[in-house]
């Protein structure tokens, strides 16, 4: 497998499911991981490598229009398989071990 195909595979699998973010929202992610990337370029080191990848993470994330993290707290995760998205549906009830005996709540 190239490195090529790795990385489109992986971008595939992080930001390849539907969008869910606004217009506003991809613009500032992708203005915002602009300036991140070329503020890592002007520093050395492992910080500038960090800040340079973070930033063009931000601007995947912008242009795709998708969001992992919006859409892991919106209850919609897409799970990746070998390129295959499957989408999980977590407002079902939840399944109980049968382990479980009694609910404790917790204040």
């Amino acid at each position: 497998m190239s490195v090529e195909t790795m990385i489109r595979d992986t971008y595939d699998q992080v930001f390849g499911g539907e969008q869910n973010m606004s217009m506003t929202e991809r613009v500032a992610s992708s203005g915002f991981g602009l300036i991140l990337a070329a503020a890592g370029v002007n520093r050395a080191g492992l910080s500038g490598a960090v800040m340079g990848l973070a930033g063009a993470a931000l601007v995947a994330r912008g242009m795709s229009g998708h969001c992992p993290v919006k859409s892991m707290m919106d209850g919609d995760h897409a799970v990746g398989h070998g390129g295959q998205q499957e989408y999980v549906d977590h407002d079902e009830q939840p399944q109980t071990h049968p382990a479980v005996q009694r609910h404790v709540p917790v204040s």
